[in-house]
Parts: structure tokens; C-alpha cells; sequence
């Protein structure tokens, strides 16, 4: 007997839904670099390394 498996309808949505997020988290990690560089001489843990 053959197991069951998802329909490709909801294959195809998950697909589009991590696309949509994995867009969106770069977008994020971009902005967050930028923030870093205005902010690296604000930021703690850097100036310990140095």
C-alpha cells in the first residue's frame, strides 16, 4: 500500500511561503549590517575587542 503524501498544492504553498520569508530575512540582515555600521562606535562589545 502506498504511503500517503502531501498533495502538491500544499507543497507548492510552502515553497512560496519560504521564498516570501527568506526575502524578507535579507532584506532584515541588510538592514541590521547597515545599522551596525552607523552604530559601530556606539557599540560595547566591539570596543572590548579592540
Amino acid at each position: 500500500m502506498p504511503k500517503h503524501t502531501k498533495k502538491r498544492s500544499t507543497i507548492k504553498r510552502k515553497h512560496r511561503r519560504m521564498k516570501k520569508h527568506a526575502e524578507e530575512n535579507k532584506v532584515k540582515a541588510l538592514d541590521s549590517k547597515q545599522l551596525a555600521k552607523e552604530y559601530g562606535p556606539y557599540n560595547i562589545r566591539k570596543r572590548a575587542e579592540d
